[in-house]
């Protein structure tokens, strides 16, 4: 019986969610203490090594070649480092649940990104419709003050337009990898967060002779927590997902994630949940599920 509830795919996707959106509150305790870039950095050194670790004792081979050596550090570069740098350095002024909830604004984007980057996919009415939901949705979580007065350093605005520019950065990161058709996903997964590894390390040891970082053992752990659970084995529960019960089941995870994310950050941070928050992520979630509900009838 308890082996079934583990292999169970709804159970599996609830625990990605899980955690996925606990990241945010690892990322909201290290960012007092250490370097947004160095964070980002040694997070992908550890996956890395956990990943290779993995690639090597499985025995899997790849054969690279310059086109496809491009597109895996392009994708490091937009799906990794650029994200976690600016959710890393955005947390610093703005809650952890109010960076998952606008995180999950991702799925919007992919309906814009999609038709353009991909053939797969149609710009439909309905799409639209769900696009200017999610939309609104980003501007209650902002807060309308912030958008009329990005210059107060009390609304944050910055900080919150940066979260909405990472994840579009996991949008065109996800949609290019996606049309990568030849090579399977844990060689994918492993030599991309390599190469992000290997190109956020020079970046790494400069920040740390600018702007030397305070680490501890609290800040220590929870880098340690980044790197092997929401970014190696979170990555590898996902794929698991997708081989089982497909990538439009997987998609579901958006709706869970800002849960999480309010959950975790009211229970460890004891970070408030506004009523603004509360209307925004209702606004996303019914565009996201609108959307959603018209792609699984294409």
């Amino acid at each position: 019986m308890i082996k079934n509830f583990f292999t169970n795919n709804l159970t599996l996707l609830i625990i990605l969610s899980a955690i996925w959106g606990s990241a945010f509150i690892a990322i909201k305790i290290s960012v007092e203490f250490v370097n947004p870039i160095s964070i980002a950095s040694l997070r992908l050194i550890i996956a890395s090594l956990f990943l290779l670790i993995i690639f090597f004792y499985k025995k899997y081979v790849f054969n690279l070649n310059i086109r496809l050596v491009i597109l895996i550090t392009l994708i490091g570069i937009i799906g990794n480092i650029i994200p976690f740098f600016l959710i890393n350095w955005s947390e610093q002024f703005i809650q952890s649940n109010t960076t998952a909830l606008l995180l999950s604004v991702a799925p919007i984007f992919t309906l814009i990104l999609a038709p353009i980057l991909t053939r797969d996919d149609n710009f439909t009415l309905l799409k639209f419709i769900s696009i200017i939901i999610g939309l609104v949705g980003v501007f209650f979580i902002i807060g309308f003050d912030s958008i009329s007065n990005f210059t107060d350093n009390e609304s944050y605005f910055i900080p919150k337009f940066a979260i909405i520019i990472a994840a579009m950065g996991y949008v065109i990161s996800s949609i290019l990898a996606y049309n990568l058709k030849n090579i399977d996903t844990m060689t994918l997964t492993t030599l991309v967060i390599t190469a992000a590894a290997i190109i956020s390390f020079p970046f790494m040891i400069y920040a740390e002779l600018v702007y030397p970082s305070s680490f501890n053992s609290t800040s220590f752990l929870t880098i340690i927590y980044l790197g092997l659970f929401p970014t190696a084995i979170a990555f590898q529960l996902r794929f698991h997902i997708i081989s089982k019960a497909g990538p439009i089941f997987l998609s579901y995870v958006a709706y869970l994630i800002p849960a999480f994310g309010i959950l975790w950050g009211y229970i460890f941070l004891k970070e408030t949940i506004t009523f603004s928050i509360g209307i925004g992520v209702i606004f996303i979630l019914i565009g996201v599920f609108i959307s959603q509900k018209k792609i699984k009838l294409l």
